[in-house]
């Protein structure tokens, strides 16, 4: 396969989360080229209650996996990394989460996979992560740009530059 761009994001609520960021980032390093990072955000859980904030950030990469490999290679690192199989469709705190919200021209509706991610446009972070990488351009596998997805998102956590 010819190499193709994905944005990746990561989140961690738990331990040391800028220490899992950073060893996440070293992983994926491994095996794709990472081209833009976003700012790290600091922001309150997302779809459910918890004591534990954020820090969410995302990374634009050039890889040759296609995506059922990239996916089968970040769910490797959640697993290196201490995190546990998830074993119920809720969510709950982690050490790390790593989801791709967009591989270059790929639209997947798989059980295991769904590209582009759809909770994208409903999650402040995810739509200032894009924002971060691509800036105020229109991002042609949403149809829109992140400026145009804020301005429309209900989310009202609060979402705050953390670096």
């Amino acid at each position: 396969m010819n190499d193709s761009i994905a944005v990746i994001s990561l989140g961690s609520n738990l331990g040391n989360k800028k220490k899992n960021l950073d060893f996440a980032l070293n992983f994926i390093s491994e095996f794709s080229s990472i081209i833009a990072k976003s700012h790290i955000y600091h922001s309150e859980p997302w779809g459910y209650k918890s004591d534990n904030s954020f820090l969410n950030m995302g990374v634009m990469v050039k890889t040759k996996l296609n995506p059922f490999e990239l996916l089968k290679k970040l769910k490797n690192i959640e697993i290196k990394m201490g995190r546990i199989s998830k074993t119920k469709d809720i969510y709950e705190d982690r050490l790390i989460d790593l989801d791709i919200l967009i591989f270059e021209n790929f639209k997947i509706k798989k059980k295991e996979l769904i590209i582009p991610h759809p909770k994208i446009k409903e999650r402040k972070f995810s739509l200032f992560i894009l924002k971060d990488i691509f800036g105020t351009k229109h991002i042609s596998d949403l149809d829109n740009s992140a400026d145009e997805m804020l301005m429309i998102c209900n989310d009202h956590c609060n979402v705050e530059v953390f670096e």
